[in-house]
């Protein structure tokens, strides 16, 4: 695993194609900033580009368009560069003086459709299916791992399709983002539990940092109901969060059809509420491998040593050849921690644990 601190100069490079055509040459010399973000969860991957334009080519002959592909790859001359994907124009700003222009962009599947709230029941589908029917919908694929778990209904109540497919992923512990045309699962799980690739010290920062730790809304367990039509009985079942001895009881309220859902979601209501223990801002040294989803270990910052997972990254290139990498993170070690299921149905009440 390799520390990250002072390397060698190494020459940033961008690439731009706009509608497939390379176009990082002709527009090199107007170029202020290439910005791009990677995100984890239920969002889009943005592109920004800030664009010097004192001849005004930009508003005559060079205009962008909505709607139009640009695709982005960063990275140093001679090493792996990283692909960001597809994107399309999304909005267009001028300002000046001095005239500038700011191009900025979604991944190429947001489109408005997929933005619009919608109303709509999903009956007897697995969680996949669903993520398939709406990516279909919307001209999308569905990639990476997506489960396979069945749900005999599921509501979308004047929710957009991100924020609907959002909701499910995390209430059944997965996240997923919108990366060019495809909608991409993965496990938390396995994310959480994914080496580290690289380890940050205070010496590798490139600016100020920000990591704050918390004590509300740590729970040491989560109690789930639910009716089992069998036993026309509501069943209380009650998980431990294992390594948290302290902290109230997490009250699921969500509906649970089985035993093994309620399991299913137990675990993901406490990943998600106690997973953020310790969180905040890295800026380091521009660092294509860095994306959302990886893993990082902080070594010699006492007692705020851990691994910590990358929420968000956002890669700045700026003219003269800077590049800055900043990272949003969060801790994972309560999910590593795992959670203790109470099998013992003498445990399983309705009142409290």
């Amino acid at each position: 695993m390799e520390t990250l601190a002072s390397q060698p100069v190494r020459q940033p490079v961008w690439i731009l194609e706009y509608e497939t055509k390379d176009i990082s040459v002709a527009i090199a010399p107007y170029v202020l900033q290439v910005i791009y973000i990677d995100n984890l969860a239920g969002e889009s991957d943005e592109l920004e580009i800030n664009i010097e334009d004192r001849d005004h080519r930009w508003k005559n002959t060079w205009a962008p368009a909505k709607g139009d592909r640009i695709r982005l790859t960063i990275g140093y001359r001679g090493e792996t560069m990283l692909p960001c994907g597809d994107f399309q124009v999304d909005e267009i700003e001028y300002n000046g003086p001095p005239d500038t222009v700011s191009i900025r962009c979604l991944a190429a599947g947001v489109t408005e459709s997929l933005r619009t709230k919608n109303s709509q029941a999903f009956e007897g589908m697995t969680l996949r299916k669903i993520a398939e029917r709406i990516a279909a919908g919307h001209g999308l694929t569905v990639s990476g791992t997506v489960p396979e778990i069945r749900v005999e209904r599921v509501t979308q109540n004047r929710e957009t399709d991100l924020a609907f497919l959002k909701r499910l992923a995390l209430a059944y512990g997965y996240v997923f983002s919108v990366r060019g045309t495809q909608l991409v699962w993965h496990e938390q799980e396995r994310l959480d539990q994914a080496d580290a690739v690289a380890v940050v010290r205070r010496t590798g920062l490139a600016g100020s940092y920000t990591l704050r730790t918390k004590s509300s809304q740590v729970y040491r367990g989560c109690q789930v109901s639910y009716f089992d039509p069998k036993k026309k009985k509501l069943i209380t079942h009650t998980f431990k969060a294992a390594g948290i001895t302290t902290g109230d009881v997490l009250k699921l309220t969500e509906r649970c059809e089985s035993k093994a859902q309620a399991e299913i979601k137990a675990k993901a209501a406490l990943r998600n509420a106690n997973g953020r223990q310790v969180e905040g801002t890295l800026p380091l040294q521009g660092d294509q491998r860095l994306v959302a989803g990886l893993n990082v270990t902080l070594e010699g910052w006492g007692v705020l040593d851990d691994t910590f997972q990358v929420l968000k990254s956002r890669h700045v290139m700026e003219r003269g050849g800077g590049y800055r990498t900043e990272i949003e993170v969060s801790t994972t070690s309560a999910a590593k921690a795992g959670m203790k299921n109470l099998r013992n149905e003498k445990k399983f009440t309705r009142g409290k644990p």
